[in-house]
């Protein structure tokens, strides 16, 4: 882990056959800094000369995860570089100004980035297609969400959220909004589950994803969703078989054992 904080600049690590964090520096004073005011837990700092990180200190895992909320809580300023100047000086801010240079050049979309630093997903080859990205939300359990339809449009009767993607929104965002305002859950993406699955109008990816069982709900304005349902797989199945939409229901089975497959790995 990176950190690139207004008091300094760390790596966190976790060395093999240990159960504390080591937190590594390029300047003593960095972990001076973090020592004094965040984390006076932290260990004498050895020097280790001849290594990318000369200076280094130990911690247990919970007092700089504590340390790490005081510093988030702490952030006040309306611009990082400008922050950096003002308590370390402008040559500290101007090197983090060229790592934010090289960062720059990073795509604004990239579903490998989302989730794993390998997508299961093919690379982008549809460009004649449109594509939709949704999840599918399991609980600790093994339940799983489905949504109704409202006034069960285009044959569906229970299905998955799902949804295009807005301007800007990486295929993450996409599936954590539709399934938000589709389900009124938020859950946590757990992994991306492997293949695409044509629908009528769309080929859609989808999102393995976690929630609290009983969790989720339907505004009386919702224009999509009439009802949602915690179920077994097994139930799932049964309801998916509600849809009149042949090719939506052979889609939706499809997607129910690749997620099954996958929550149960």
């Amino acid at each position: 882990m990176w950190l690139m904080t207004n008091i300094g600049f760390f790596s966190a690590v976790q060395k093999p056959n240990t159960n504390f964090l080591t937190i590594r520096a390029r300047v003593k004073n960095d972990l001076d800094n973090l020592r004094s005011i965040y984390l006076p837990d932290l260990s004498k700092t050895v020097g280790h000369a001849g290594t990318d990180y000369p200076w280094r200190a130990t911690v247990p895992h919970d007092k700089f995860a504590a340390a790490l909320t005081n510093i988030v809580m702490d952030i006040s300023y309306p611009n990082f570089k400008n922050e950096v100047a003002a308590k370390q000086g402008k040559a500290r801010a101007g090197k983090y100004s060229k790592v934010w240079s090289v960062l720059y050049e990073l795509p604004e979309q990239d579903a490998s980035a989302t989730v794993s630093s390998k997508s299961v997903w093919p690379d982008a080859s549809q460009a004649d297609k449109n594509v939709a990205y949704g999840g599918v939300i399991f609980s600790k359990s093994g339940k799983v969400l489905l949504r109704e339809v409202k006034n069960h449009w285009d044959g569906y009767v229970w299905t998955f959220a799902k949804g295009r993607p807005e301007p800007g929104e990486t295929p993450s965002e996409t599936a954590l909004r539709e399934t938000l305002e589709e389900t009124g859950t938020r859950p946590q993406i757990i992994s991306q589950i492997p293949g695409e699955f044509q629908g009528g109008t769309t080929v859609n990816r989808y999102f393995l994803m976690l929630a609290e069982e009983g969790s989720g709900g339907v505004a009386a304005s919702d224009q999509e969703t009439e009802s949602v349902i915690w179920v077994s797989t097994d139930e799932a199945k049964k309801l998916i078989g509600m849809t009149t939409n042949q090719i939506g229901k052979v889609r939706d089975w499809a997607v129910l054992e690749a997620a099954v497959k996958l929550f149960r790995k």
